[in-house]
């Protein structure tokens, strides 16, 4: 590396600590492997800190974008170069978006409809063709997907306070060779929502979020859910472990998941391929039609992570995800759903490679009990491992987990942990399900005497460890009425993406009565 390059790394790495340090509301937090590998993250990130950073912030972007070669400071994956007509687009979005303050408003509705919008109210703007040059959605203002709209080839950017409606049909799709950069902040997030009137708003009113990369996963060929297999920008997965699908932090995604066709249905949010370099935080999806979240393979990691009300499982993985979650809220309702967690492998090869095994710490599971729709709290099955600690599995009317398959060898070789959980008033008095004759899925492997095995250090309870109103679906409060004397919780592990302190389990602090949840989430009934 160039002398010159090893001073602008110093230099980020100094506006990574300052960023940290609070000195730029607009960004709450900065991936510093980002900043190396991703020329357009770094250019976003330092936009932001040019609107808002302290003085001492503003001046360091200034000397970073006199140094900047707009190239990757780390080794990347080759792209190709934008076609000419691409390129044609791009100089044209940054001539409207220079220009438009000082044409009239005819002509401002002409030139967006050129580009694949349509101005009919100042605030308000339809879009209904494919996003291919880069481009940014301002703060402040709505837009409508009309239908499916695929970015290709771009990055897409929503400011802050951006909300975006979806008619019935619609989705954001974001392809292999682009990115998203969803950042709103506490006061003032993104939401994606329905483009019905407030109080007839339902599930499945639009398609919700798909973002797709090139991490590895164990399903030849693999193309993703709600997109034609026809069609290749469903395609995703490759060889780069670490590869970024943008950022997507302070966002709500609210009453999504149409059906495309016959059981298959788009998630709230979709992550395909997504690698460790991406930032998903401070995320909820609420009122989903189908699954919650849902990773394809990949290495993305999650935190600070709220799925509220989901029709069918809240957190589902298969293809061989490896992410990594700290501090997920999970309610269900009592009327529709599934599974907090559905984990896969790989339907068609349990051994695939690589084996999906997640790492999760700080959960809080939050079930109805013996209600009329009855819940389980995880099915592990089709050869994923996993590692669970540190979380709170609360009130779920079946049990609270249940593995099925080849457990027994992935637990002998470490590859499924399960420890250091508070498992509370589940199941029918505290009972495990009978899973012997027919019903034996595991060839008789006993989830209750694991769990419970001193080893484990696992506790149980048969009253809830949750206040009644953890299950109210419009005002809910999260917090544990445990005290953290009576949990077993572990330090997470030493690294850049976990929390080291929160050595408790569930997903809120219990010692705090403020939390990460304040000011940016909502429960919307319609």
């Amino acid at each position: 590396m160039s002398d010159q390059s090893s001073l602008l790394v110093e230099k980020l790495w100094q506006l990574k600590r300052l960023i940290d340090k609070g000195e730029c509301p607009e960004v709450t937090f900065v991936h510093l492997n980002n900043l190396l590998r991703e020329p357009g993250y770094r250019s976003d990130v330092l936009r932001r800190v040019e609107a808002s950073g302290t003085e001492r912030l503003k001046h360091l972007a200034k000397d970073i974008r006199a140094r900047d070669s707009g190239k990757p400071l780390m080794a990347t994956p080759a792209t190709n170069t934008d076609s000419a007509g691409q390129a044609d687009a791009e100089q044209q979005q940054s001539w409207l978006r220079r220009n438009l303050i000082w044409i009239t408003p005819a002509t401002v509705a002409a030139a967006l409809a050129a580009v694949g919008f349509t101005a009919f109210e100042p605030q308000t703007i339809r879009v209904h063709e494919d996003i291919v040059a880069d481009t940014v959605w301002e703060s402040g203002k709505t837009y409508i997907l009309e239908k499916a709209i695929f970015v290709e080839g771009a990055n897409l950017t929503l400011e802050s306070g951006v909300t975006v409606k979806g008619d019935n049909g619609s989705a954001l799709i974001v392809t292999t060779d682009s990115k998203l950069f969803s950042r709103g902040r506490p006061d003032s997030p993104v939401v994606f929502t329905s483009n019905q009137p407030e109080g007839q708003r339902a599930r499945g009113d639009w398609g919700g979020v798909v973002v797709l990369g090139k991490a590895p996963v164990n399903q030849p060929g693999a193309t993703i859910e709600g997109v034609s297999g026809n069609d290749p920008r469903g395609s995703f997965g490759g060889t780069d472990h670490r590869h970024s699908c943008g950022v997507i932090e302070y966002t709500r995604i609210e009453f999504a998941g149409f059906e495309v066709y016959k059981n298959n249905e788009l998630n709230g949010l979709t992550l395909g391929g997504c690698g460790r370099d991406t930032i998903v935080r401070n995320v909820q999806v609420h009122r989903a039609l189908d699954d919650g979240i849902e990773m394809f393979g990949g290495s993305v990691d999650l935190k600070n992570i709220v799925v509220t009300g989901a029709a069918d499982d809240s957190i589902d993985w298969d293809w061989g995800w490896t992410g990594r979650v700290q501090f997920l809220v999970v309610q269900q309702h009592p009327d529709v759903g599934d599974n907090a967690f559905e984990g896969d492998n790989n339907g068609n090869d349990h051994q695939a490679q690589p084996r999906s095994e997640p790492s999760f710490y700080n959960v809080t599971l939050v079930g109805t009990g013996q209600t009329a729709r009855k819940h389980r709290g995880m099915v592990l099955r089709e050869g994923t491992g996993g590692h669970f600690h540190n979380m709170i599995i609360d009130s779920y009317g079946i049990e609270a987990v249940d593995l099925r398959d080849e457990v027994s060898s992935l637990i002998a070789r470490g590859s499924l942990t399960f420890s250091n959980n508070l498992i509370a008033n589940t199941g029918k008095l505290g009972k495990s399900v009978d899973e012997s004759g027919q019903d034996d899925d595991d060839f008789g492997f006993s989830e209750g005497d694991w769990l419970m095995s001193p080893d484990q250090n696992n506790l149980q309870r048969l009253d809830s460890a949750l206040h009644i109103t953890a299950r109210d679906p419009v005002d809910p409060n999260f917090q544990s009425r445990v005290q953290m004397r009576q949990m077993t919780a572990m330090a997470p592990p030493k690294s850049e993406f976990f929390d080291e302190s929160a050595n408790y389990a569930g997903a809120l602090n219990p010692r705090l009565q403020s939390s990460w949840l304040d000011d940016w989430t909502a429960y919307p009934q319609r």
